[in-house]
């Protein structure tokens, strides 16, 4: 059973991207482009992006000096 917000608001979209980070964003947008009719949904556990994309800017730094230190 769904409350009345979750039915206003969650059933709409063609798309719910959770997480805004390089992946999520991407994602929304290439299916955005590819579908310029469809509403998408991206949901942000905070007002900021803050997971894993946010701490390497999307780079893998395997045995980097700042790495090791």
């Amino acid at each position: 059973m769904f409350s009345y917000w979750e039915k206003t608001h969650f059933f709409k979209y063609d798309l719910i991207v959770v997480g805004a980070g390089f992946v999520g964003l991407s994602t929304a947008i290439h299916y955005q482009v590819a579908n310029p009719e469809a509403t998408v949904l991206v949901l942000e556990r905070g007002v900021f992006p803050s997971g894993a994309s946010t701490k390497n800017a999307g780079f893998a730094c395997f045995g980097s000096l700042t790495e090791i230190l």
